[in-house]
């Protein structure tokens, strides 16, 4: 997607924001929705799982299992820390 595209969805998402910025200022944190959404951005889970998965579609955000299958979100190599200073 075009970085354009990127900027404009997290200009119009406080919650992405707020999410992508956590990630910036904690660059190898990791953590279901359940625990973003109480922890980090104190936030619904359902609109927390929705974000999350734009920004996963956005390949800011990665999508990852552990060994007991659990999913949870971490920042992708590919995020551009910049971009949110």
């Amino acid at each position: 997607m075009m970085q354009s595209n990127v900027m404009e969805f997290v200009e119009n998402s406080q919650l992405a924001f707020k999410i992508l910025d956590y990630f910036r200022r904690n660059p190898s944190a990791k953590d279901s929705v359940e625990g973003i959404a109480k922890w980090w951005v104190r936030e619904d889970p359902v609109e927390v799982r929705r974000v999350l998965e734009k920004l996963v579609e956005l390949d800011l955000v990665g999508k990852r299992s552990n060994a007991s299958f659990d999913l949870y979100y971490a920042a992708n190599g590919s995020m551009d820390r910049e971009e949110l200073q």
